[in-house]
């Protein structure tokens, strides 16, 4: 079955002939070959007048607006021609054929950010004291819970939102998506969203861990079009199955993080009470004596920010 709402070929290729058929602006590289693109990933993009958060804003591009690519990236920024407008795109939301489907895996280095995310889906008990603890101690969390476990154990979820911790998508049901048709992962991308939505009465928030790690180019770009941006993790805490320590945990996570780390944990595991709720603030407090600050993904998700605030997208 063919991915669905992919480019059109046609389309894009018309529009970009009309756009390279006008003079490229000063952003444009003499021996780079512009390419057509479409924004993913989001809801909405600001293209800036330069490749800095702190650059004004030329407008907000909207999930599938197409684009052309016209220069090589700069600070992470990517020059294109949207909407009749020269500018710069982050380029976590710019899709190419030569690119292929953005996803965030570790951070932009430069400031020394960690971003701890849970997923949520197995089924046992919920470790509400490591939230309790995390929120009394100010450390920034991300949580990813499975559709199929916000209906099951919504007073759970709930709770995570009244601490207000961001919520994104883990997936609606403990299957393989890389196994599905683009149909069947389609459905159960909005189907987790729905349920998820149901229970905490808004949105979750646009970014989305796959089940099991599993996950492929045709799978990113299915989720990328349906407005979240596909998240996985460079530091897995490995904190899923029975037996597992809290030194296992902490010695899968503290000697091998670098800047931009996501660091990738659970909440209901097995061995979650044993473990992971236990390693935690020595966790926390070690890799905070190294300088490290701990950050949302929606902040993991933009430049690092250095002498300029983070925008959201």
């Amino acid at each position: 079955m063919q991915t669905r709402r992919r480019i059109r070929p046609l389309v894009l290729l018309m529009f970009s002939l009309a756009m390279m058929c006008s003079a490229l602006p000063a952003v444009a590289q003499d021996d780079f070959v512009p390419e057509p693109g479409v924004i993913v990933g989001t809801t909405g993009l600001h293209i800036r007048e330069c490749p800095d958060t702190s650059c004004p804003s030329v407008g907000l591009a909207q999930l599938e607006d197409p684009v052309i690519v016209i220069g090589a990236d700069e600070n992470g920024f990517v020059p294109v021609q949207w909407a009749g407008s020269d500018g710069w795109a982050w380029n976590l939301y710019v899709e190419t054929e030569s690119r292929g489907t953005p996803f965030l895996e570790t951070g932009t280095p430069g400031c020394k950010r960690l971003a701890i995310i849970f997923d949520v889906g197995i089924g046992e008990p919920l470790q509400t004291h490591a939230l309790l603890w995390l929120k009394e101690n100010n450390v920034p969390a991300t949580v990813f819970p499975m559709g199929w476990w916000a209906q099951d154990f919504p007073d759970d979820l709930r709770t995570i939102a009244m601490l207000g911790f961001p919520i994104g998508s883990h997936g609606d049901v403990r299957l393989n998506l890389t196994g599905f048709s683009d149909d069947d992962v389609v459905t159960d991308i909005r189907d987790s969203a729905k349920h998820i939505r149901e229970i905490i009465g808004q949105d979750p928030e646009p970014y989305f861990t796959p089940y099991a790690a599993d996950i492929d180019a045709r799978v990113r770009a299915l989720v990328a079009r349906e407005g979240f941006l596909p998240v996985s993790w460079d530091e897995p805490a490995d904190d899923w199955n029975t037996g597992i320590t809290a030194d296992y945990v902490y010695n899968r996570v503290v000697p091998n993080v670098v800047d931009g780390s996501i660091i990738e944990m659970h909440l209901d595991g097995p061995a979650s009470a044993q473990s992971t709720a236990v390693a935690l603030p020595d966790i926390v407090r070690d890799l905070r004596a190294q300088g490290y600050q701990f950050v949302t993904i929606p902040d993991m998700a933009q430049p690092c920010p250095r002498a300029t605030p983070v925008a959201s997208p």
